[in-house]
């Protein structure tokens, strides 16, 4: 029998959002029990395109120098009754001093996959070795 403990990861701060010729991706910081690491998570071009837009947007009536953004690694599902499908949603934070705004975006299954085998299976920093920032420049 197999028992699958989760993890109560905070959420990855977002550093960058871009392409290279490896394809698009997130640069995240993300801090696990036993420290922090950067990581590059590989996206999709459906999933780029919606994160990109929302850390571009302004989502508070000014925007000053202190804000950043984080990924929360949590998704949900749920069914398009119309279409008979499901669609998978994840979250953002918008985060200025106090005050956070949470960002809902319809993201593909690939994504959620991964933000579920994040929250599921990654226990510390040597899970993350293949993702490392210096790894895959």
């Amino acid at each position: 029998m197999v028992v699958r403990t989760r993890m109560n990861h905070e959420n990855m701060t977002i550093l960058n959002i871009a392409k290279d010729p490896h394809g698009p991706h997130l640069k995240l910081e993300v801090t696990l029990p036993d420290g922090k690491e950067v990581i590059r998570w590989g996206l999709v071009e459906a999933d780029y395109s919606k994160l990109r837009n929302i850390v571009t947007h302004n989502h508070f009536d000014r925007l000053d120098g202190n804000y950043y953004y984080e990924l929360v690694p949590f998704t949900g599902v749920n069914l398009d009754k119309a279409k008979g499908k499901q669609k998978f949603i994840a979250n953002v934070r918008c985060v200025q001093g106090q005050k956070a705004a949470k960002i809902e975006f319809e993201c593909t299954e690939r994504f959620a996959g991964n933000m579920e085998w994040f929250r599921l299976e990654v226990k510390g920093l040597k899970d993350l070795e293949s993702l490392r920032w210096e790894n895959l420049k």
